[in-house]
């Protein structure tokens, strides 16, 4: 029994690992990215500025709940355990289920915030008149689906115990001591628990897909834009190709993973690697993300060459960077065909 129950927590040393050298270097990335938005951005980049920062903050915050929890999701067939590991623990358990909804709630807001920046080059390319309300407008509501994802949970009955004793029944070979005493829900089939379930399922799928079929439109607004050069078209294509690898990566993170754990739920079967996988791979993003905008928004990239190579910027460079990275709004008159 007891190299069963080892063989249950074959992965948690290398997921403690990993967690560890991701907040550390989570945080390095995006405070370095938040350094290079503050005194790196052309004026042509003030509205792009907005979601940039917004993106940042909550993936800051995504790294910081993804690390104070540290959870394992494992399913049971009425309830669902959440064997948190991480600096929650100290805290106790509703802490530590507290902030387990906490971060579905923020993964949530991450998703739509790099959606919100894809909808935002869409309707600058529809010539829409977008100013600085709208701006806001576009990111106060996108946290709306976020919040409520959060909120949700905490007017269900919380009956830890019935979670426990069913862990532990159906799950015999898991060493559950080593997560002891861990939170979970005590009726998976309560309103509260499908319907934040059914929000995060429509997030998995529906965010990814809806952001890859908008930067799909705005490619082909930009190939059939008259008033562009082609060296415009280009550099507009740089850019938009920048989005469409931030939303391919969700695309890849989130609907194989979610898909293989819920089949595990739903047919009752183990999958040990989907219980960790499920957390590692949804806030997965957040450490890829800055290196996105690294390459892909060019006065970014040429400001970390200059420290790299040890160089200084010249003219021409600088002008390159600044029109590669114009609004999409501005570059049809203000950049020479």
């Amino acid at each position: 029994m007891d190299e069963r129950s080892d063989y249950s927590n074959r992965f948690v040393p290398y997921v403690n690992a990993y967690f560890q050298f991701f907040l550390f270097a989570g945080l390095t990335f995006q405070f370095i990215l938040l350094y290079l938005i503050r005194t790196k951005s052309p004026a042509s980049l003030d509205q792009l500025k907005y979601f940039l920062y917004n993106t940042s903050f909550i993936q800051i915050l995504e790294i910081l709940c993804g690390y104070f929890t540290q959870h394992r999701s494992l399913p049971n067939s009425t309830t669902f355990a959440v064997l948190a590991n991480g600096p929650c623990r100290y805290f106790g358990s509703t802490v530590c289920f507290s902030g387990y909804h906490i971060f579905l709630g923020v993964t949530f807001c991450v998703a739509l915030s790099i959606s919100n920046t894809v909808f935002y080059r869409f309707l600058i390319l529809r010539r829409r008149d977008i100013t600085k309300r709208h701006l806001i407008c576009i990111i106060i509501f996108s946290y709306i689906p976020g919040i409520f994802t959060m909120i949700i949970p905490f007017t269900d009955k919380w009956d830890f115990s019935v979670a426990i004793n069913q862990t532990y029944l159906e799950h015999p070979t898991y060493g559950l001591s080593y997560y002891a005493p861990f939170p979970g829900f005590a009726n998976i089939n309560s309103t509260q628990f499908l319907s934040a379930t059914a929000i995060l399922a429509i997030g998995a799928y529906g965010i990814p897909l809806c952001s890859f079929l908008l930067t799909r439109s705005i490619l082909k607004l930009i190939r059939a834009h008259s008033n562009m050069s082609t060296r415009t078209k280009t550099q507009a294509k740089t850019l938009v190709h920048g989005l469409a690898c931030q939303t391919l990566i969700p695309l890849l993170c989130y609907i194989p993973i979610f898909s293989v754990y819920s089949y595990s739920q739903l047919n009752g079967k183990e999958n040990i690697a989907s219980e960790h996988l499920l957390m590692i791979l949804t806030c997965l993003p957040a450490l890829i993300d800055p290196f996105i905008s690294f390459y892909f928004v060019v006065p970014y990239r040429n400001a970390l060459l200059r420290v790299v190579t040890n160089r200084k910027e010249d003219e021409k460079t600088s002008t390159m960077a600044v029109a590669s990275t114009v609004s999409i709004r501005q570059i049809n008159a203000h950049i020479m065909p």
